[in-house]
């Protein structure tokens, strides 16, 4: 049995990756090479969208969740997430290969293989949090459980994916009571890029030398806090919008989307880059006209993310489908991994 509500925190969160990337991430031609650019480095009045498209707090806490009732082994995990991670950087080494081998610059590959590999950061901290089960497990048996994210980020800063993972855990076992959290989170980031010297940007921007991303901080638990507050609040009309056709298709292609949406984008614009720098890809996202110019691209980088789906599914190993046991009646929503 499914939980809708989950289903549905875990499609948003992929939907807002996705388009977070799409619409913040541009490779730009000039006279050296591709460099990295965003339209909020040129454009500050687009900062609020990266409060909003900036969802790993959701998929940490929806990962949570979904471990509290999964069954599968962690080697068996392992496997999943790494055969197509491995084919895909597979696919991508020889292509640096060969661009480097027609004379591409190397600042040019250094970009386009940083952009590629960066997203696989939270597949990492996915199985290390895997890992850790008995740990948070026995954390989660105190009577307190539910304050055990805050007491993990007081004493490692760092730990912001860990607490939000914790915080999933314990839905599991108990409600969680929203508003306070969504108060806490929007205070909380209010104050901290307003008078404690954090980045109002909820992603790093290239060029700056500081961001709430890397490494994690309190800015970046305080706006978790504030969507999974968010999110729980309005847990009703989630869990409708749960039982949906188009909530199901996400969440079965969580990990695909995640793996590929990224090779998507650079794909169509190396593929185009012939004929460039087209508006809204690779010119530089200096004015609001550029936006407007990329959202035209957002159908045409759709198509290519579901040929690079189709091209990892049918290279990765098939597996059997498991007998109707117990442990395979577990909740759909702790079998398929949340993906950034």
């Amino acid at each position: 049995m499914r939980n809708p509500f989950v289903d549905a925190v875990r499609a948003i969160a992929v939907v807002t990756v996705v388009l977070g990337h799409w619409l913040v991430t541009s490779l730009v031609d000039t006279p050296t090479g591709m460099v990295i650019d965003s339209p909020l480095k040129h454009m500050a009045a687009l900062t609020p969208v990266s409060w909003v498209l900036q969802t790993l707090g959701l998929f940490f806490f929806v990962g949570g969740y979904a471990a509290a009732h999964s069954k599968t082994p962690f080697l068996v995990r392992l496997k999943q997430l790494a055969v197509p991670t491995l084919l895909m950087l597979g696919a991508w080494t020889a292509v640096l290969f060969g661009l480097v081998l027609r004379g591409v610059d190397q600042d040019t590959a250094w970009n386009i293989g940083f952009l590629v590999t960066t997203p696989l950061w939270f597949l990492a901290v996915y199985l290390v949090l895997l890992g850790m089960k008995p740990l948070v497990r026995k954390l989660d048996e105190y009577s307190w459980g539910v304050l055990v994210p805050v007491a993990l980020v007081l004493v490692l800063p760092y730990a912001v994916w860990w607490a939000a993972w914790q915080l999933g855990y314990a839905m599991a076992r108990r409600k969680i009571p929203g508003p306070p959290l969504l108060v806490l989170g929007v205070l909380g980031y209010a104050l901290l890029t307003t008078f404690g010297g954090y980045p109002v940007s909820a992603v790093g921007i290239p060029g700056a030398t500081v961001s709430n991303l890397n490494p994690p901080n309190y800015a970046t638990l305080a706006l978790a806090f504030a969507q999974i507050g968010l999110v729980l609040t309005i847990a009703p009309a989630l869990t409708r919008l749960g039982t949906t056709k188009s909530v199901a298709w996400l969440n079965k292609r969580a990990l695909g989307i995640f793996l590929a949406h990224q090779s998507a984008l650079i794909t169509v614009t190396l593929a185009l880059s012939a004929w460039g720098p087209l508006p809204g890809l690779q010119q530089p996202p200096d004015h609001p006209g550029w936006v407007w110019q990329r959202v035209l691209w957002l159908p045409v980088c759709a198509a290519v993310t579901w040929g690079w789906l189709r091209a990892l599914r049918g290279r990765s190993p098939r597996r059997a489908a498991p007998p109707p046991t117990a442990e395979a009646a577990a909740p759909a929503s702790a079998v398929h991994m949340p993906a950034p």
